[in-house]
């Protein structure tokens, strides 16, 4: 890949390797740090990456990996947070037609979502956000953690279940 192709790639694909960095190491510095060796790191093999697959597993699984070696050489992160974008994605505008009683619930809503997603193991979370925000198929999912097909629907499914246990809907 030429230089002037890569700095595209990086254009394209930033935002959603730094959300995900961002999950693992819930520090800015650190998750920048994360995402420039993951485009390092795909610049070094992008001439063993096979042109006929889809890029964003090879490129998550490069961040997968990345996160983990830096998160077990600095034992100190935490493990167990994620993004929320309340400040950069919502705006909130002058509109006689919001309700603000339904604009309360439903931002109580989404903080109690995300404190439950919060609360799950790792490889449960991991496998619902990579699905509910990055829109990753399950297939993609397995080639970015690592584990079989199979593995990856049943931790979705618990993952599921264990969410809807938490938030006390079973």
């Amino acid at each position: 890949m030429e230089e002037h192709e890569f700095s595209g790639f990086i254009a394209e694909h930033f935002s959603a390797i730094y959300r995900y960095a961002y999950r693992f190491a819930r520090d800015t510095a650190v998750a920048e740090d994360i995402v420039q060796e993951t485009f390092i790191k795909a610049w070094r093999s992008s001439d063993t990456f096979k042109k006929d697959m889809p890029v964003a597993p090879w490129l998550f699984r490069i961040a997968h990996n990345t996160a983990i070696d830096y998160l077990r050489k600095k034992k100190s992160i935490v493990f167990s947070h994620i993004v929320t974008d309340d400040e950069n994605n919502e705006a909130l505008f002058a509109d006689t037609n919001i309700d603000i009683m339904e604009e309360t619930i439903a931002r109580e809503e989404k903080e109690t979502l995300t404190t439950a997603i919060e609360s799950l193991p790792v490889h449960y979370r991991e496998v619902l956000l990579l699905r509910a925000e990055e829109m990753l198929s399950f297939e993609e999912i397995a080639i970015v953690v690592g584990k079989p097909l199979n593995t990856v629907k049943s931790l979705y499914r618990r993952g599921l279940a264990l969410l809807a246990t938490t938030l006390h809907l079973k």
